[in-house]
């Protein structure tokens, strides 16, 4: 009862900043927001960027979105040196991200740890793809080729899209391209035995029918550390594909089918520094996702649907002494689900988007050697029905522009017969709302003030709140040997979902040849689910912990002429902690200080850019480890609109660098490239 009464008090609170924003306007009459000739989809230039999809789930302009959004553009793909989407968006926004070798990376923001969830197990970043699920537990295996833009929503999400965004959306957002065909081949090379080939085709094959493809093949062998030192068994295999085709049904009427495809081979983690005994591991991955949009206007309503289904999964292997791989964990989820919404423009500068959303979810998790194997924990299924509802309006001749919605879900989550765990089925039932508000008031031409606040929450886990199976423990005998140590673990029922409370404020500047936004952030989050031991070789979970995160983030660019600019980006964090019992402690993989700068340069022909990013120091296995700094370059020189050569080197300065402690990452990497393309 105590929940459902904070969370009217926190609606009231929301709700009431709609008269707020229209005396701050001083306005009577509404006007028009931004109107879009086209999709944002539709279009690869970096000019459409102005425009955002994810703060509304309907395009809106960036200038009026109350929501820190920042985009990742495809120019800035192309420049920015980078292995995997979790590095890229480590060099181009404000968010913290840890790696381990071997494909495993994940991101986080405001405070909010980066972490990989277990098999089954909520996030709270959540990770879409043109605005549908990833289908993704691992950030990692998310292509970068293909994809046109990258929005990064800062702030709590659960509004619109439910659980797993208490922290903010990474929306994904392919090429789509409907005019004269076009593509290209490139291929490039470079140290620790690096090749890649990259293919892409798409436009228009008639009148009535377009198409886009995108194809990546890459190798690498093992590489070196920032100490010269060769970490064995470190390459990987992978190759992606990206297929659409999409149909003009009628005027304003369209159909998109697209396939997803991702493989990874022989992915190698050299593990943590040889003085830690430690079995190398290597793994097969491979990730599908399938969808089918149709999108339309009738009068004042664009309406949409689409559905989708996918799953990702990855069979992971020890290498022992002898030099046999022996499979050690299989992992499996299966997503399928459909989405419903209609944006009703119901009157001038008011625009309503409204929905429901339709997801299912299952994932099981093998342990052992077959025949031999076994579950550490039962299989389960996760079923979501949410509704929401976003009204976005704009005042004062677009000077003021708010927003103010909501979101209902309804949760069943379930634990399945697990063989070789003989656990009974059992599932729970629960409901959440989550509203939030935002407002964003151009004080004087240029100068904005910005606000937002919201509720975000993430589900427990079935096997957490059901599951009743037995598993095991790891302890280290005097010798320093490992021995399992038998051990139950029993769900707890009555846990609640993790729930947050967030706000922030800020103040934008934009002239003609600079920006700059600086924004204020706060965040509490109640009833983190924590394990226990009930007993000796008994552990159950209990909502116990809190957390809270304070901080500000500072980004801008400085536009020296026509051919040169300044990227800029830091995070400070005043407070990112948890408490167990009565005692604070720092949350983990949360710098104090982060910052990123890149001066780009863009002649006629030839483009340049060199990057930093500063990571401060941080607690890493229950210790503070110290900060580091990376430096990158790239160039890149058009021979004529049809041949393109480039050069590239991250870690520029061979910097011995770990993300996660004990884990020696990659030194210096160079590649050069050569790109054909026609049009």
């Amino acid at each position: 009862m105590k929940k459902n009464l904070e969370s009217i008090r926190l609606a009231g609170l929301l709700f009431c900043l709609t008269p707020v924003a229209a005396a701050v306007a001083q306005t009577a009459a509404p006007v028009d927001s931004l109107t879009v000739a086209a999709a944002p989809e539709a279009v690869v230039n970096d000019e459409a960027y102005r425009v955002v999809v994810t703060g509304a789930r309907a395009p809106v302009a960036l200038k009026d979105t109350p929501q820190r959004i920042e985009v990742v553009t495809r120019q800035e793909i192309r420049e920015t040196p980078h292995r995997e989407l979790a590095d890229l968006l480590g060099k181009t926004t404000n968010v913290d991200i840890k790696r381990y070798p071997g494909m495993n990376g994940s991101v986080g923001m405001r405070g909010f740890t980066p972490s990989s969830p277990m098999t089954g197990e909520s996030m709270q970043t959540l990770v879409l793809q043109n605005g549908l699920p990833a289908v993704n537990n691992n950030i990692s295996f998310m292509p970068v080729n293909g994809v046109a833009r990258v929005e990064v929503m800062k702030g709590p999400a659960s509004s619109l899209y439910g659980s797993q965004a208490m922290s903010g959306v990474i929306n994904v957002i392919p090429v789509r391209r409907t005019g004269d065909i076009q593509g290209g081949v490139g291929v490039s090379a470079g140290n620790h035995n690096l090749r890649q080939v990259e293919a892409d085709i798409g436009g228009a094959i008639n009148e009535t029918l377009n198409f886009d493809y995108f194809g990546n093949w890459e190798k690498r062998g093992d590489y070196k550390d920032g100490h010269g030192q060769t970490m064995e068994f470190s390459g990987y295999k992978q190759h992606s594909h990206g297929l659409r085709l999409g149909a003009e049904l009628a005027p304003g009427w369209t159909l998109d089918a697209r396939a997803d495809l991702f493989r990874a081979n022989d992915v190698q983690n050299p593990g943590p520094d040889p003085e830690i005994r430690q079995f190398e591991t290597s793994k097969d991955a491979d990730r599908d996702l399938y969808s089918l949009t149709l999108q339309g206007k009738v009068d004042q309503h664009t309406l949409s649907a689409a559905a989708y289904t996918g799953k990702e999964n990855y069979l992971n292997y020890d290498l022992k002494k002898d030099g046999r791989l022996v499979q050690s964990y299989d992992s499996r989820i299966k997503w399928h689900g459909l989405q419903l919404k209609d944006e009703w423009d119901w009157a001038e500068g008011y625009k309503l988007v409204f929905g429901y959303d339709y997801n299912q979810t299952k994932a099981s998790a093998r342990s052992g050697t077959p025949p031999w194997t076994f579950s550490y924990n039962p299989d389960s299924k996760l079923k979501t029905h949410g509704l929401y509802a976003q009204q976005n309006i704009s005042l004062n001749e677009g000077r003021t522009n708010l927003y103010v919605g909501g979101r209902y879900d309804r949760i069943t989550m379930s634990t399945l017969p697990t063989d070789g765990l003989g656990n009974v089925t059992q599932s729970r039932d629960f409901s959440q709302f989550s509203p939030s508000a935002g407002i964003k008031h151009e004080l004087a031409p240029g100068i904005s003030l910005h606000a937002s606040a919201g509720k975000g929450f993430s589900a427990p886990s079935a096997w957490k709140l059901s599951g009743e199976y037995s598993g095991s423990d790891w302890k280290q005998d005097a010798n320093g040997n490992w021995y399992p140590v038998p051990i139950t673990y029993v769900g707890n029922a009555n846990l609640d979902p993790e729930s947050s409370v967030s706000v922030d404020a800020g103040i934008g500047f934009e002239r003609d040849n600079w920006n700059m936004d600086l924004t204020l952030y706060h965040t509490r989050i109640k009833d983190k689910i924590v394990a226990y031991d009930v007993s000796p070789g008994l552990k159950s979970w209990r909502n116990a912990d809190e957390a809270r995160m304070r901080g500000l983030e500072l980004a801008g660019n400085w536009q020296f002429n026509s051919n040169l600019r300044l990227d800029l980006g830091y995070t400070h964090s005043f407070r990112s902690e948890q408490r167990n019992g009565s005692v604070w402690s720092p949350l983990e993989y949360v710098p104090k200080n982060t910052v990123r700068a890149a001066l780009v340069g863009n002649w006629d022909k030839l483009h340049a850019r060199l990057g930093a990013r500063y990571n401060g120091k941080s607690w890493k296995s229950r210790a503070e480890r110290g900060g580091y700094t990376l430096w990158d370059m790239s160039l890149g020189y058009a021979i004529n609109k049809h041949h393109t050569l480039s050069l590239s080197v991250d870690n520029l300065f061979d910097r011995y660098y770990e993300e996660v402690h004990g884990y020696n990452m990659p030194g210096r990497e160079i590649r050069v490239g050569y790109r054909w393309n026609f049009r």
